[in-house]
């Protein structure tokens, strides 16, 4: 079976305990059942796992992963004839951590007595006898991926495991027992030795993954705090280029106002300027014509006077009245029209001296920004 082919039927699998579909990561089929008793390992970590009438409860559980979940759960340790490393559970007393051979050697010499132990044992051989029939060829073909070779035996046919038969009891002597005893414990120190050795070579390639994983972290550690730095540098001089740049048309900002300022008070001085030679001009017209005035008023009174002085003296004193009065409707006149016009001068005046006040205040605000 190739990898490919292995990958399909991880992607078609079904849980029995949950709705999950597809390609579960980590599963567990039952090596009697097969892929008629499939659960996920959420599923099967939580106590799901129901027996039957064909699926019994001391059915070995196979698990299956997918290269991601091998990766996480065994740290890069290599597969064994082209699986996972397997670990059964003892479904009499729920000890964890055997082998199949080992799983095989506990049942004997621990639940021997068990009623359904020689079931469990026969479905033990017949893996035992399985992996021996069956031969894998492993070649790595390229980085990061195997091509297998699989030589598989006659497939047995799908019936149901017979019972292994009762032997009748015979007599055992003393020394028979003494010595099937030192078997068992010979059998089990050994056991527990390859344990340890098992035990010690998961520990160091632990180990070793681990000072790997350490030197990686502390790697990208480095890189990024590198980048950060790089980064930070960029940021700050970046920063100062533009707090410059802003200084600058600031400055400039600041330039143009004084100038429009200076632009205004001149304005300003000249309008004024013009404003009282204009006042002055209009005042010394008018004391012009007011004694032009009194003095045609004068030589009319003398001549005018003194010819009809006694025919039309009402009638001229009549006429004198009434120029007077247009004469004086007209300076009042002028002088309203004088004052309006200096009204209007001093509220324009005004209007340039208050636009001149908040060019100043802009400018001052701008130096304080500059300040700080």
């Amino acid at each position: 079976m190739s990898s490919n082919e292995s990958n399909a039927t991880q992607e078609i699998s079904k849980c029995l305990g949950c709705k999950a579909h597809g390609n579960l990561g980590r599963r567990y089929e039952c090596i009697v059942c097969g892929e008629s008793v499939t659960y996920c390992g959420d599923c099967y970590d939580g106590g799901k796992n129901v027996p039957n009438d064909m699926h019994k409860y001391y059915h070995p559980m196979k698990a299956i992963y997918n290269q991601d979940f091998f990766e996480l759960y065994f740290l890069g340790e290599e597969m064994v004839n082209g699986e996972a490393p397997q670990s059964y559970k003892c479904a009499f007393c729920d000890e964890l951590g055997f082998t199949a051979e080992e799983l095989q050697l506990h049942v004997l010499e621990k639940h021997s007595g068990h009623s359904d132990a020689p079931q469990l044992l026969d479905i033990l051989e017949q893996m035992k006898e399985q992996q021996k029939a069956t031969e894998i060829r492993c070649q790595e073909k390229s980085r990061g991926g195997l091509s297998y070779e699989v030589i598989l035996a006659e497939p047995a046919p799908n019936v149901a495991v017979p019972k292994r038969p009762v032997t009748p009891g015979k007599n055992v002597s003393a020394e028979e027992i003494e010595q099937k005893l030192k078997a068992a414990e010979e059998r089990r120190i050994s056991l527990e030795a390859r344990k340890m050795a098992e035990i010690s070579i998961k520990l160091a390639k632990v180990e070793e993954a681990t000072r790997k994983k350490d030197e990686i972290t502390n790697e990208f550690i480095t890189q990024t705090k590198e980048q950060l730095e790089s980064k930070m540098e960029n940021h700050v001089e970046k920063r100062e280029a533009i707090i410059s740049d802003m200084k600058e048309k600031l400055k400039i900002h600041a330039q143009e106002i004084e100038k429009t300022r200076e632009t205004l008070e001149q304005q300003k001085a000249n309008e004024q300027k013009a404003i009282e030679e204009k006042l002055k001009t209009a005042q010394a017209l008018r004391d012009e014509n007011i004694k032009k005035m009194l003095n045609r008023l004068k030589e009319h009174n003398t001549i005018k006077i003194a010819e009809i002085k006694t025919q039309n003296n009402q009638l001229e004193n009549q006429k004198l009245e009434e120029k007077a009065r247009i004469i004086e409707n007209k300076l009042y006149t002028a002088e309203q029209n004088r004052e309006k016009e200096l009204l209007k001068k001093i509220e324009k005046a005004q209007q340039l001296e208050r636009r001149a006040e908040v060019v100043r205040q802009n400018k001052a605000q701008t130096q304080d920004m500059d300040g700080q």
